[in-house]
């Protein structure tokens, strides 16, 4: 038996053995006549037929049962709109593109969209993992992203009745990898023996982790990430079971990942095993929450009843550990939400989805115009369908088919706009680790999506047309003649109220693109407290084996600091564990004589440690008593150093200096601390424009292994850099160097995020700009064609060209005029929606406003004032000899 869709295809085979069946019926008919009744073959045969009835008819009835009919008619409908199209060459190509632009943004926005909200995730279990993370009580952002203490793990790891499997990673690890080559800063996460297995994956080369490789002394392997492989070693097949150097110590690598193993966020270069001490299982070492907690459920166990474990088991520990685990809590997500919700990127998805969403219905409205023109020029010729019995679903029916093949034809070109559109979007989101982990590409989802956006803009802008062009008056239309056959006010009206939709839409559309781009703007462009200019940085981590303790670490800094005063041109040269403008970390402050905040609430200041140039270096001026000296080492009593906002927020703006604070940072016991001085405010990180309190400590009494070097010199940044390189060689030859760049290079590459945002709002705005623009200009120029004769005869009466033109041109601005204002009154909200949504980003409504009004009005000026003048020099005899 064959299927229905083999029969469509060998429909006409069929067609022939049913005619052909019909006949021998007939034939057999006939045989029988001649035989019985003695006919003559003619006689017989036309008894035979006259008695069968109808064979054409019967053809019919046999073939509607098979419902070809219908497809055949659709088919010859679509034929006959490519026929038309092919006709109207001006026509195809602008409907066409218009919707290729619309449908190729939609596309290519929505390939990012996919991307980044529905992450692909590694391994074939992985859609089986959720990440157990800890709740920061004091945490207004993103509270619930947090790892977890190793105890904490630990005591997770145990509760086998709900996570029937857990792994561990710590990630983000500074170190050094050498070799035979330069030794290289790189990023790498120590893992649990099970953790590749619990996301069900295996290495490209080699193996993972056995289940004894976390103890100490069998934990020198390494897994390689299938980018550092490629770009260190070459994609050598051979490097299973060489030697590298990580942080001074040897590592034998037993594998490579393969290049699919990647999520967002987490992007290490290679992995080591997680070995844990009796230190990190100790009580004190609740405080270091560093570790991602992967796991499995068990089977039966939901997500709530998870999350509702996780939240009993912090409970808990805050009732055995109050002072170490104070209030925090715990929260479980699948894998894919926590990568979606900690990499905080839906907002702005969903401000480009919306704009590039509105893009497509100003697409849609301008091909729904031109439709409706077009529909209008063709009254005489659907008056004549109607006339020879075609029904109005038979004409809507066809009229929705052609703009169904237009939409077609600009979706098919849209997915090449948007292959386009996905290479440069991949070009553009290279700027961060993470960023770039994301792969875009034009997959099944994209493609099924472009088809939706396809259908709808098929709908969209095809079935008012196709109904409104139905409406047809047979009598009326049939006396029209071709060339001087004008639309109805309907038709006319409903051309008005669509370009006055279409550049509501542009209106809102240009306001909101605006109002971001100026507060993006305002905040590349604020004063961040401090001079950025001829400064040098460059990150550097002191590994353990080399530097195990404080004392080895601040003995390194003081035998780097002169070396770097010693090259020529370095004006000042600082050490500092964080550099300004990009987002130290903070800690609970007490202050002394100043009562505790209410209990839920608590008392907080980011923390920097810094040497006493640091304050020179960075351009930051001392305002009230004084900054670090060398005198503030280990040996002397504990100072700190405060910026304005914590004397405000906290001090009531009164005196400072002498009060004692002390911050409980986690890595020590918390001790008072004396204020020696008061600095000027730095903003707390570059995109931000608010200022928090600040405590800067003496890196002499809180020594860290990881901080930057800051160099001010009088020459370009640049041209230090190989200097740098030589003086921290002479200290530690095997010790690399990260981010070595200028301090303008740093916020810019912070910031590297807003240029691509505002380019792609830019070029929607314009795209909608451009399309409000053609609108216009297609409802003006049909009104001009159409009104030819009216004008003629204006003109031989006397009447001037440019009362003429500024007649079309009113008629244009009406419309423009209306449509701004209703796209206004839309747009006035925007500044408060998007201050909700994009915290510290200030939009300037009342500027932004008039300018977008007024470059509106202008292009509609602009786009009107082509026809108006074409209508201006209209001949008037040429005109009344067409009429």
């Amino acid at each position: 038996m064959m299927s229905w869709f083999q029969r469509i295809f060998l429909r006409r085979r069929l067609y022939n053995d049913l005619a052909e069946e019909l006949s021998q019926h007939i034939e057999e008919r006939t045989d029988q006549l001649m035989r019985v009744e003695n006919l003559s073959r003619t006689e017989a045969e036309r008894a035979a037929r006259r008695a069968f009835g109808n064979v054409t008819l019967l053809e019919q009835h046999g073939r509607e049962v098979w419902q070809w009919p219908q497809l055949e008619s659709i088919g010859a409908d679509a034929r006959f709109a490519l026929r038309q199209l092919w006709k109207s060459p001006g026509f195809t190509v602008t409907t066409v593109l218009t919707l290729a632009l619309g449908i190729g943004v939609n596309a290519t926005m929505f390939s990012m969209v996919s991307a980044f909200l529905m992450p692909k995730l590694p391994g074939r279990d992985a859609k089986k993992v959720v990440v157990v993370s800890a709740v920061n009580p004091d945490d207004n952002f993103l509270p619930d992203v947090y790892p977890i203490s190793a105890p904490n793990y630990l005591r997770l790891t145990a509760d086998r009745h709900v996570f029937a499997e857990t792994a561990a990673a710590q990630d983000g690890i500074a170190g050094s990898l050498a070799g035979q080559q330069q030794p290289e800063a790189i990023h790498y996460a120590a893992v649990t023996p099970n953790y590749f297995s619990l996301f069900g994956a295996t290495p490209l080369l080699g193996r993972g982790f056995a289940a004894n490789e976390d103890e100490p002394g069998r934990n020198r392997v390494v897994l390689l990430s299938h980018g550092l492989w490629a770009r260190r070693f070459g994609s050598d097949a051979g490097i299973l079971g060489r030697t590298v150097r990580l942080n001074r110590e040897d590592y034998t690598v037993i594998g490579v990942m393969g290049a699919d193993f990647r999520m967002m966020d987490f992007t290490p270069q290679l992995w080591t095993p997680l070995t844990l001490t009796a230190a990190d299982t100790a009580p004190e070492a609740r405080k270091n929450r560093d570790l991602y907690l992967f796991a499995q459920l068990a089977p039966g166990v939901t997500l709530q009843q998870a999350r509702a474990e996780a939240q009993r088991l912090a409970k808990q520990a805050d009732t055995d550990y109050p002072t170490l685990e104070g209030r925090w809590g715990g929260s479980v997500r699948t894998l894919s939400d926590f990568l979606v919700y900690s990499f905080h990127i839906a907002q702005a998805l969903a401000v480009l989805m919306t704009t590039v969403g509105f893009v497509l219905l100003i697409a849609c409205v301008n091909v729904a115009g031109l439709l409706l023109t077009r529909a209008a020029g063709r009254q005489k010729e659907l008056a004549v369908r109607a006339s020879l019995g075609a029904s109005r679903w038979r004409i809507v029916r066809q009229l929705f088919i052609e703009g169904m093949t237009v939409a077609l034809l600009g979706g098919g070109t849209g997915l090449g706009l948007s292959w386009a559109g996905i290479r440069l979007l991949r070009g553009m989101l290279t700027f961060n680790d993470a960023i770039a982990s994301v792969s875009l590409s034009l997959d099944g989802r994209v493609l099924a999506f472009a088809a939706a956006v396809t259908l709808v803009a098929a709908v969209l802008s095809s079935v008012a047309p196709a109904m409104k062009a139905s409406r047809i008056e047979i009598s009326k239309d049939l006396r029209a003649e071709g060339r001087g056959a004008t639309a109805g006010r309907g038709q006319n009206r409903l051309r008005a109220v669509l370009v006055g939709g279409e550049i509501a839409m542009a209106l809102f559309l240009l306001a909101g693109t605006g109002l971001l781009i100026r507060g993006l703007y305002a905040l590349e462009h604020q004063r961040l407290g401090f001079r950025e200019d001829h400064l040098l940085t460059a990150g550097l981590v002191l590994d353990k084996a080399r530097y195990p303790n404080a004392a080895k670490q601040l003995l390194f800094v003081h035998e780097l600091l002169p070396k770097l005063k010693e090259i020529a041109g370095v004006k000042d040269a600082a050490v500092t564990v964080d550099l300004p403008a990009t987002g130290a970390g903070s800690a609970p402050v007490q202050i002394q004589g100043v009562a505790e905040p209410p209990t839920g609430q608590q008392r907080t200041a980011e923390h920097v440690a810094v040497t006493p140039e640091f304050f020179a270096a960075a351009g930051i001026p001392a305002l009230r008593g004084r900054t670090f000296t060398e005198q503030d080492d280990g040996n002397s009593p504990r100072v700190v150093v405060v910026n304005q906002e914590f004397v405000r927020r906290y001090l009531g703006g009164g005196d400072a200096v002498g009060r004692r604070v002390k911050l409980d940072t986690g890595d020590g016991p918390a001790v008072w601390e004396t204020i020696a001085g008061v600095v000027a405010d730095v903003k707390s990180y570059s995109e931000q424009s608010q200022v928090n309190p600040l405590v800067y400590e003496a890196f002499a009494q809180r020594p860290a292994a990881g901080f930057s070097v800051m160099l001010r010199g009088q020459a370009a940044p640049d041209s230090m850099i190989p200097v740098l390189r030589q003086a921290v060689a002479a200290v530690d030859p095997e010790l690399p160097l990260l981010n070595v760049m200028s301090m303008k290079a740093v916020i810019a590459m912070q910031r590297n995020g807003d240029p691509a945002f505002m380019e792609i709002m830019s070029s929607f705005a314009v795209l909608a700009l451009a399309l409000s623009a053609i609108g216009i200009y297609g409802l003006i120029a049909y009104a001009v064609r159409q009104r030819t004769n009216e004008f003629g005869i204006r003109l031989a009466l006397g009447a001037k060209g440019s009362d003429i033109s500024w007649m079309i041109v009113w008629q244009g601005l009406k419309i423009a005029v209306i449509g701004s204002g209703i796209g206004l009154a839309l747009a006035i909200p925007l500044p408060r929606l998007f201050g909700s949504m994009f915290e510290g980003i200030h939009f300037g409504g009342p500027v932004v406003y008039p300018v977008v009004l007024a470059t509106l009005l202008l292009v509609a000026v602009l786009a009107a004032w082509i026809p108006a003048r074409r209508a201006s020099q209209v001949d008037p005899m040429a005109a009344l000899r067409n009429d």
